[in-house]
């Protein structure tokens, strides 16, 4: 078998994780388990950003609660967790 040499792009790494496929499907995952806690009771909130691009730049979506009655549920029902399977 012959050498096999790869070079790596980094500048086409970051622009592939941040291209509209990928953030729309990690946007529409984040917006389905942000429903699913949101049936619990409770507003959550869901943010979407790229990180930033020393290390990485992987797009990123996170759901926070954002009153307290979605903190209380959330403490005491793990509505965030219970709600991560609806992302897939």
């Amino acid at each position: 078998m012959g050498n096999v040499r790869i070079q790596h792009n980094a500048a086409g790494y970051y622009q592939l994780r941040s291209a509209p496929g990928v953030r729309g499907d990690l946007e529409s995952r984040g917006g389905r388990v942000k429903r699913a806690a949101s049936s619990d009771g409770g507003k959550y909130v869901m943010s979407s950003q790229q990180g930033q691009k020393a290390p990485q730049g992987r797009w990123r979506v996170s759901i926070a609660t954002a009153d307290i009655k979605a903190m209380r549920r959330n403490a005491k029902n793990h509505s965030l967790l219970k709600a991560l399977d609806s992302g897939r």
